[in-house]
């Protein structure tokens, strides 16, 4: 199934193509509805097979797979166990079912060895726009992070502004700091954009926050209210994605912060993918 194409192309920087390459890295893919809606999905399989261009299979996407028939826009970004990152606004130019990106694929460990059986469906993306992402994040600027949204976080905040309550298991993985968690907005150029999101607590069973900081500055584009979706990874591979409406920007202490009102919240992992919990 070919697409139609943007002629415009850029490449991945060298950094950012060593990142994609590596074997155990979170890659997430951020998608919209043609409302405009993000979804923003772990998608391992995602690999470059040239500075301008990457591949990834159709591996228990629901959401994903249902966006890209409507919007064959994604932003993907890639980050390592070290916080090594990268990642790009692209588009999916084909699909197909036999060849070269099937075999590519289906080569990963993930995939070569899993019960679930091989990839038959991989997606092309040409590479757009490269996101502007620090190369690495540090592990003590993220532990000051999850240390500021617990102290002066929580600073002049007033009443709860409600929101479904996520169940607890999903709120100890966005909570715990040996995770990795991402955003995803639908961006003021018509792409999908995701950011790392490592500043992050819920205040409330039903209200997320989030630290606003230079690994993540894109975010200051949105403009209140506004659908976001993050997505959290952990260490023993639970993820789970929340999505919700950004209601403000907050800042006190020197600390500015995310308010996200929780309206959905699902399940990304057998058996129960793209399963609602709350």
């Amino acid at each position: 199934m070919e697409l139609v194409k943007d002629a415009r192309v850029v490449e991945l920087p060298q950094a950012a193509m060593d990142v994609y390459k590596q074997e155990e890295v979170a890659k997430f893919l951020a998608t919209t509805s043609a409302q405009g809606v993000p979804n923003v999905a772990l998608i391992v399989s995602q690999m470059p097979v040239e500075p301008s261009k990457l591949v990834f299979g159709e591996f228990m996407m629901v959401k994903t797979l249902a966006n890209l028939k409507e919007n064959s826009r994604v932003a993907s970004i890639a980050i390592s166990p070290k916080l090594e990152m990268g990642g790009f606004k692209g588009e999916v130019t084909s699909w197909t079912t036999t060849g070269e990106y099937i075999d590519i694929i289906n080569s990963i460990p993930f995939f070569r060895y899993n019960a679930y059986a091989g990839i038959h469906n991989v997606a092309a993306v040409e590479v757009r726009k490269i996101l502007e992402l620090p190369p690495k994040v540090s592990m003590a600027r993220v532990g000051r992070e999850f240390v500021a949204m617990r102290t002066r976080g929580r600073i002049g905040h007033g009443a709860g502004i409600g929101g479904v309550v996520a169940p607890e298991p999903v709120r100890e993985k966005f909570d715990g700091i040996m995770s990795i968690k991402v955003l995803a907005f639908a961006d003021d150029d018509g792409y999908p954009n995701v950011v790392p999101a490592f500043g992050i607590m819920f205040r409330t069973p039903g209200e997320i926050r989030f630290m606003v900081s230079g690994y993540n500055k894109a975010v200051e584009r949105i403009a209140p209210p506004a659908k976001v979706a993050l997505n959290v990874l952990t260490l023993d591979l639970r993820t789970y994605q929340v999505k919700g409406t950004l209601v403000a920007f907050e800042k006190h202490a020197g600390l500015k912060t995310g308010v996200i009102k929780l309206e959905e919240v699902y399940s990304s992992m057998p058996p129960l993918i793209g399963e609602r919990l709350a």
